[in-house]
């Protein structure tokens, strides 16, 4: 049990680059054919359900992701640190991941997206004020909270294992560009 959270709490100090790697991309790989069957466009800090993509727009928005991330945290990387390497930036936005595909199965039988379409109606109609949220859709979406920070929690960790950072203003630097890389990279998924 102290191994396991030893690995959840920072994988990227106790397995091996070739592990990390393979278990990364075999992720990614299956990731992309979740969110393509459940029906989700994956985005940096969000998922969008009202759009229903096809397999090509999943496959093009993961590798966007995959690739800002890694080129916009390895930068940042070599300034901080020259002896940043390429293998850990990647590994570390391939794993930090995993939860966001783990949180694809709530759209299982399209419930995020029929509660989501239900919850934006009765906002447009005004009877968001008398109803209230199924008990479920309350658990599902602070379940999905809970996977979502840890998936900023993995990236940070990561950059931070990777860089050998120790300032707040690399810190703080990794989060306002994880912010700017979202937004760009929304515009991006969103024109495919």
């Amino acid at each position: 049990m102290k191994k396991l959270l030893q690995l959840l709490k920072n994988p990227f100090a106790l397995v091996e680059d070739k592990k990390l790697f393979l278990v990364g991309i075999s992720t990614f790989i299956v990731g992309i054919f979740l969110a393509y069957y459940f029906q989700l466009q994956q985005q940096i800090l969000r998922l969008n359900i009202s759009e229903t993509p096809n397999l090509k727009q999943v496959i093009i928005s993961h590798v966007i992701i995959v690739v800002s991330l890694t080129i916009v945290f390895l930068i940042l990387g070599k300034i901080i640190n020259k002896k940043t390497r390429f293998i850990d930036i990647l590994n570390t936005v391939l794993i930090a991941l995993i939860p966001i595909y783990i949180t694809f199965f709530q759209n299982f039988n399209n419930f995020l997206t029929e509660e989501t379409s239900k919850m934006l109606n009765a906002l447009k109609d005004g009877s968001i004020y008398t109803q209230s949220p199924p008990i479920l859709f309350i658990f599902v979406g602070l379940t999905g909270l809970v996977f979502f920070i840890y998936y900023i929690y993995l990236l940070f960790i990561g950059f931070k294992t990777a860089t050998n950072s120790k300032k707040i203003w690399h810190y703080t630097l990794f989060f306002v560009l994880l912010i700017i890389t979202d937004i760009l990279t929304s515009g991006l998924i969103n024109s495919i």
